[in-house]
């Protein structure tokens, strides 16, 4: 890449300062943040949009209540469901359901989706959050679903095997953008092409890609995406299924209950009374619907788009290949993924290939030893437990990196990771 090309700077110290946890104490030591892969932290501007809205207005929305506060609630709600929209490049807020997180997104499409007896099967990967994978999982288990699993390799899903168990009978691929164990970028794209040559309909976890990379809905081929808004600094319980209209149309409704219903119609006799339901996304969000969360999400996402894409995706490459080439100064570790690969993610992660290094001894280390500091990571199996049972080990130690990390804070873990091994398995 030349000068010319270069992606613009952004200012990172700048930017951290609007993040509260970087910048206090606790019991005399400083936080360094590498564990953005499990929650991005939380901006200052995104805690008080969340507080103003519970303060100033808290009440329901205009498809409740009809005075004048819940029209100014309802009209917030509907301008983050149009903002999310954007945020995706999607055809509009219709094509947006708001719901728990991940979890949630991935429970309707599962749950929800019209298999028949002509298409029942499900393929996903090893490399699938338990957010995914114990969906379908237990779709398997009911008898709803024949489900087949793809295996990777070196944290690259095989689209050869892929396209082998993809057939005529498939009704659904399920794959994540972003592994958020061996890093890099899944093909998702290519993977889409494969499903749709055999008709089959695509559903992609974007929780872990979202944090450093931008999506555009419009071109990536599939059917659904999802992801969590406290993964790109949003408020914990919140999140999104975006489907194309004519597939939140043939989902049935997962969970069912007020805001969903049209009508239900009764005669007062013995009948059962029926359900007339609204149409997507409303029938998909049972229950008082999570305003603050709504607003919160706007926030954070205004806060993202705000910063340079190019520049964001360019640092946090930068901060990998240098966690990289300071974890190679050790024998004591071996790093997940391939290095091309991993430095178009977010996140590096190793197993011990010592016998004396203890993962959960190292944690300890990091958040005990280290002077005036304390190192956040994540250790164990990250809710991916397939991919672990793949690789045959008990867990893995992650950093993961947000645009707020710096590459002095990937410095001390890498420092952190040699002074360890030296201690604990005498070099």
């Amino acid at each position: 890449m030349n000068a010319a090309s270069a992606p613009a700077a952004f200012d990172v110290e700048a930017l951290r300062a609007r993040y509260p946890a970087l910048t206090g104490e606790r019991d005399g030591r400083r936080l360094v943040y590498l564990d953005s892969a499990c929650t991005a932290l939380k901006s200052r501007r995104m805690a008080d949009a969340l507080a103003a809205f519970y303060a100033d207005f808290g009440g329901c929305g205009g498809k409740r209540s009809t005075h004048r506060l819940s029209h100014e609630v309802e009209e917030r709600f509907h301008a983050a469901r149009a903002a999310t929209a954007a945020f995706l490049n999607a055809d509009g807020p219709g094509e947006i359901v708001f719901t728990s997180g991940t979890t949630e997104a991935a429970n309707l499409v599962a749950r929800g989706f019209p298999y028949d007896d002509a298409r029942r099967g499900v393929v996903i990967t090893d490399l699938e959050h338990n957010a995914v994978a114990l969906p379908f999982l237990e779709a398997a288990r009911r008898g709803e679903i024949d489900l087949k699993i793809c295996p990777s390799h070196d944290g690259r899903l095989d689209l050869n095997r892929l396209e082998s168990l993809v057939t005529d009978k498939t009704a659904l691929v399920a794959v994540t953008h972003a592994s958020n164990v061996m890093g890099g970028v899944a093909p998702a794209a290519e993977a889409a092409k494969i499903a749709r040559r055999k008709g089959a309909r695509v559903f992609v976890d974007d929780a872990q890609f979202l944090g450093t990379h931008r999506e555009d809905v419009a071109t990536l081929g599939v059917d659904f995406v999802a992801f969590s808004a406290h993964k790109v600094g949003g408020p914990f319980g919140f999140g999104v299924l975006w489907g194309r209209e004519n597939e939140l149309h043939r989902l049935r409704p997962w969970k069912v209950g007020g805001g969903t219903v049209k009508d239900v119609t009764w005669d007062g006799g013995e009948a059962l009374p029926e359900a007339v339901y609204l149409d997507a996304p409303a029938r998909l969000e049972a229950g008082v619907p999570d305003f603050g969360g709504a607003v919160g999400l706007r926030e954070a996402l205004a806060e993202r788009e705000e910063l340079p894409a190019a520049a964001v995706r360019a640092h946090v490459a930068g901060l990998v290949r240098r966690t990289l080439a300071g974890l190679a100064k050790t024998s004591a570790v071996r790093v997940l993924g391939l290095a091309e690969d991993l430095e178009k993610g977010g996140l590096v992660s190793f197993v011990p290939t010592h016998p004396d290094f203890s993962v959960q001894d190292f944690n300890i280390y990091l958040n005990n030893e280290l002077p005036g500091r304390f190192v956040a990571v994540r250790v164990g199996e990250h809710c991916a437990h397939l991919l672990h049972r793949r690789l045959g080990v008990s867990a893995s130690v992650r950093a993961s990196f947000g645009p707020y990390s710096t590459a002095a804070e990937t410095d001390l873990y890498a420092d952190a990771v040699a002074s360890y091994a030296r201690e604990a398995c005498g070099g």
